[in-house]
């Protein structure tokens, strides 16, 4: 049963993205992190991009479910509650539509989003799902966000199927 018990833990401790490694796949840098640059309105979506949204971004760090949303006409507004919690907020048409708050921690200039891991034990098969994201403001305020996910079956604790991608956004404020 150790044996079994061993191979677990460590999956489920260590993690496939770490904060710096996200930072250093970063195609937009971000400036000295400062909660005051982070709170504002920003764009949903990127000009000629219409397959990503900020929201949607934000939302897969509460579930790995896909999101089927609208983006049209919509807004983010990002308020740091404190060190530790960002309120993500969602308006459309200039109102309020949904809100969530997200945990996380300020380091080396990004507000680092705490890692959101999935599992699934089953006897002799394991699936999960990470997500982790940093977010920052670049030179002209506008959001840097950089993401990384990652998903994979375990089957008779050999890999037999998984995917990994890192998403690299720039949200114009508004």
């Amino acid at each position: 049963m150790r044996i079994l018990l061993l191979p677990i833990i460590i999956i489920l401790t260590t993690s496939c993205f770490s904060h710096r490694g996200l930072s250093r796949n970063a195609e937009y840098l971000a400036e000295p992190f400062a909660i005051s640059m982070l709170n504002g309105l920003y764009e949903n979506v990127i000009p000629g991009d219409p397959d990503n949204s900020l929201w949607e971004d934000l939302y897969k760090n509460k579930s790995h479910k896909d999101l089927i949303f609208n983006s049209y006409r919509t807004h983010v507004g990002l308020e740091m509650l404190s060190d530790k919690e960002l309120n993500v907020k969602l308006y459309r048409k200039g109102t309020l539509e949904d809100q969530f708050t997200l945990k996380g921690r300020v380091k080396d200039g990004y507000f680092v989003i705490y890692r959101r891991l999935s599992t699934l034990p089953i006897p002799f098969a394991f699936f999960w799902a990470e997500n982790k994201t940093i977010i920052g403001n670049d030179d002209q305020n506008n959001l840097v966000l950089v993401q990384g996910q990652s998903n994979s079956l375990l089957l008779f604790f050999c890999l037999t199927g998984g995917d990994s991608d890192t998403i690299n956004a720039r949200y114009a404020r508004l």
